[in-house]
């Protein structure tokens, strides 16, 4: 494989990566999104690595300007469906936060004995 094409294959797999992605979070499943995140991250250090070291030819050129338009927009799609899930589980988080607090300065101790807690 030429370094030219290996260029153009990673905007490809990057473009269909970050597809797989954005089917994924629409679809809420999350729990797949971070090994498709740890492939394109590993196809981005690739081309930066090998591209500047190439000089694609003018049809090269376009598709890859068409690929990155695609790839910029799935990703800005993935960030609008999953940034409202990344709130909302902060909010959660702070909520059990607050919730473990209380508990720690109201609630009873991991101490005391469970009968104590009955006499009340």
């Amino acid at each position: 494989m030429s370094s030219q094409s290996e260029v153009m294959h990673c905007y490809e797999q990057t473009a269909t990566v970050t597809e797989r992605m954005l089917m994924l979070a629409r679809g809420k499943q999350w729990g797949e999104l971070p090994a498709l995140e740890t492939q394109y991250s590993d196809t981005v250090d690739r081309l930066k690595a090998i591209e500047p070291q190439e000089t694609l030819d003018e049809s090269q050129s376009a598709r890859k300007h068409g690929l990155l338009s695609r790839i910029i927009s799935n990703h800005d799609e993935i960030l609008s469906v999953v940034m409202p899930q990344l709130a909302m589980l902060g909010e959660a988080l702070k909520s059990l936060a607050l919730q473990q607090s209380l508990h720690k300065a109201y609630g009873q101790t991991d101490d005391a004995p469970l009968w104590a807690a009955s006499r009340h």
